[in-house]
């Protein structure tokens, strides 16, 4: 049996991780880092550091997806994105010959807001293109999709998320219901939780070794901003980024025995965030060097813009602000804000939501009681049930697949 993996990103390496371990299976990723686009760095160090076997998109005489898909002969195709512009054309080309084909969701939420076509959209578009780190792919894939929607064939957009694939891996129900309101048919979703968050029931965290890395006393408090990289989205500009983690910064800096730790995107680098806070302090790091799961342990409060680091940190219990001071709708209808609506977030909106809230969490005021209390439930329904299994359950669901062929 036969795994073709095709990660998107960085975060797709860190959910399948777990499910590699327990497969009974050859596993091939295909990296896709070899394009040269922002999005697509740190793959290959992420798919060698966890011991996945990869292969180079470039690294076949062709790159078109029935050339390698007839090299590699998978039994399985599994991606974490059927609608990305470069997974979709392997997906379609394997339900087309016949190969399963599994989504694992990335996220509870899928959808983005309606799109304003216009001048604004068309700068954007050659914004993307200049700043992609490959124009000329970037340039094929805009292209492709054009030839498409040309051709009647259908586009690739995240409100058709989870349509593509033969079978989908789901984190909780709420994920189940969303897809099944789309049109999905039930049948084709199985709900297994997250993978990455069999590392959560395990609880094997250091939090004393990360306080004891930043040189913190006792009785001091550590908060965590964590970026979702929202230039390379399109969503902030890098004036509005520095608004905001100075903000953060002055509102940390207001209390006492509080530190901040800033925790850069993979695929943003360090350097521009120390810029953009006027220096580090003792107070005031940034730092891609620990592993998330034990800064989130060692943090007291975890802010962020829309990064799914807001998610996990709700998982583990944290408090978490969503902070978004530029007035901008967020790029998917449900996230983070869900966070908020249920309960286990709060939204700063401006500087004055920020400078008050971390002290009220920071004195385990009634909004920190509040979240705390809404953890369960909010588990339970977005998550399935934190019990070390789900990579188990997902690994078994491919090992079904392959052996229905």
């Amino acid at each position: 049996m036969k795994v073709l993996f095709i990660p998107g990103n960085v975060y797709h390496v860190r959910m399948f991780s777990n499910v590699y371990r327990r497969l009974r299976a050859e596993v091939v990723a295909l990296s896709l880092e070899a394009y040269g686009e922002k999005g697509r760095a740190g793959i290959e160090r992420a798919l060698a550091e966890r011991g996945i076997p990869f292969r180079r998109v470039t690294d076949y005489w062709r790159d078109e997806p029935g050339f390698i898909l007839e090299v590699e002969r998978p039994d399985v195709v599994v991606v974490m994105n059927d609608v990305d512009p470069d997974c979709f054309p392997f997906v379609s080309e394997a339900n087309r010959r016949g190969i399963p084909t599994l989504l694992i969701a990335e996220g509870i939420s899928f959808g983005e807001p309606p799109v304003e076509r216009g001048p604004s959209f068309l700068l954007r578009v050659v914004k993307n293109i200049i700043t992609s780190g490959n124009p000329m792919h970037t340039s094929k894939v805009l292209l492709r999709g054009m030839g498409w929607r040309l051709s009647g064939r259908t586009v690739p957009n995240y409100d058709r998320y989870g349509m593509s694939c033969s079978r989908v891996a789901v984190w909780g129900e709420y994920s189940k219901e969303l897809l099944v309101g789309r049109g999905a048919d039930p049948a084709r979703i199985e709900v297994t939780g997250n993978p990455l968050f069999d590392d959560l029931a395990e609880g094997k965290f250091d939090p004393e070794g990360v306080r004891r890395g930043l040189g913190m006393r006792a009785g001091e408090r550590l908060v965590v901003y964590a970026s979702c990289n929202p230039v390379d989205i399109g969503w902030w500009t890098e004036e509005e980024v520095r608004q905001t983690v100075r903000a953060v910064r002055r509102a940390v800096e207001e209390i006492r025995e509080c530190r901040l730790v800033v925790r850069p995107h993979p695929t943003e680098r360090e350097e521009v965030y120390r810029e953009h806070l006027g220096g580090e302090t003792e107070r005031v790091r940034v730092s891609k060097t620990e592993r998330l799961y034990d800064l989130l342990s060692a943090c007291d409060i975890l802010i962020t813009d829309a990064s799914v680091v807001g998610f996990e940190a709700a998982v583990m219990g944290r408090p978490v602000i969503v902070v978004n001071l530029t007035g901008k709708p967020y790029l998917t209808r449900d996230y983070p804000a869900l966070l908020v609506r249920v309960g286990v977030a709060l939204e700063a909106r401006n500087v004055e939501d920020l400078r008050r809230w971390i002290p009220e969490i920071r004195a385990g005021g009634e909004m920190a009681v509040r979240m705390r209390e809404r953890r369960e439930k909010f588990v339970g329904k977005y998550c399935h049930r934190l019990d070390g299994r789900s990579s188990e359950r997902v690994a078994d669901l491919i090992e079904r697949m392959a052996g229905g062929r």
